[in-house]
């Protein structure tokens, strides 16, 4: 009897440790280049769910140590971890691109809402549409790179990234004039209506394009936890923007005597290489915000 329960046993365990191999083995081949690389830096720097977790997960079951249910979950979880780490790469870069248009076009010049849209937004589209179907022809997904829907999410996500991405924040206002508090409320204010700006527009698009179900509740909601957590982080970056200025001695007062308009004096190149770097370091802590939130919510079920 008890000989007959154990091959029982085995040929269940055989049985889920396929279906596990085989999930992890699709969760892989979904991903193209900013997914290898997004997996690739979470192993060197240990952070996240990984690759080799997933494949320590599936062992750890057949020693009974996990349940399949677990491991499972673990699998699944890397895979939206995936999902959402390729789309930040791709937006950083998106940021990157749109940021470097839009302030050559001006000429450094501070850049406002409809400058943004009108510089921004197409560069945007263009690269982010790019970024992403040159992923999925990377990946082994059959024609996943032509799938049309795919590539015009994109685009008006990029759109949204572009914009948001290329005008000025406002908080160089208070290195200018020696005030923390401005710079961490310029830089909470503009973050939060990026964020609200990009929660409505993805909430709308699956509306619009997936077939999904309108709910105001759900739009509102989308909104509004997309604003919070932009917002704070915006906060944040603002404060760090500051104190970095505060260090290097660079914190001075504009007046209207010497006309200066920036205190930092920056070339083009260099409010592109500003610009850049704070719009990713928002969209990176944007994530590790927006992760955290979600495991705390899913760990509270």
């Amino acid at each position: 009897m008890v000989e007959s329960v154990n091959t029982d046993f085995s040929s269940y365990s055989n049985k889920d440790k396929q279906a596990l191999n085989q999930k992890l083995k699709e969760t892989k081949d979904k991903q193209g280049l900013l997914g290898a690389a997004w997996n690739e830096i979470k192993e060197v720097v240990n952070i996240g769910k990984t690759e080799s977790e997933c494949e320590s997960m599936v062992k750890k079951f057949e020693s009974g140590q996990v349940s399949f249910e677990e491991a499972l979950e673990y699998i699944e979880q890397y895979q939206k971890a995936q999902d959402s780490g390729a789309d930040l790469l791709a937006n950083i870069a998106t940021g990157i691109g749109s940021i470097a248009v839009a302030t050559t076009a001006l000429s450094a010049g501070p850049i406002g809402w409809g400058a943004a849209f009108i510089k921004g937004a197409p560069m945007g589209a263009l690269l982010k549409s790019t970024v992403k179907t040159v992923d999925r022809a990377t990946n082994n997904v059959k024609d996943d790179e032509l799938d049309t829907k795919k590539i015009l999410k994109d685009a008006i996500s990029g759109s949204i990234t572009g914009a948001t991405s290329a005008v000025s924040s406002g908080i160089s206002a208070g290195v200018q004039t020696g005030q923390i508090g401005v710079s961490i409320a310029k830089g909470a204010k503009c973050s939060a209506l990026s964020g609200a700006l990009s929660g409505s527009t993805s909430y709308m698009t699956d509306v619009v394009l997936d077939d999904e179900e309108f709910d105001f509740n759900d739009l509102a909601f989308n909104t509004a936890s997309n604003a919070f957590i932009s917002g704070t982080v915006g906060a944040a970056v603002g404060g760090g923007f500051y104190g970095a200025n505060s260090i290097g001695g660079n914190v001075a007062k504009n007046t209207a005597a010497n006309g200066i308009k920036d205190a930092t004096k920056t070339s083009v190149s260099r409010t592109i290489a500003k610009d850049s770097f704070l719009s990713s370091t928002r969209k990176f802590l944007g994530k590790v915000e927006k992760d955290a939130l979600l495991n705390n919510q899913t760990n509270a079920a």
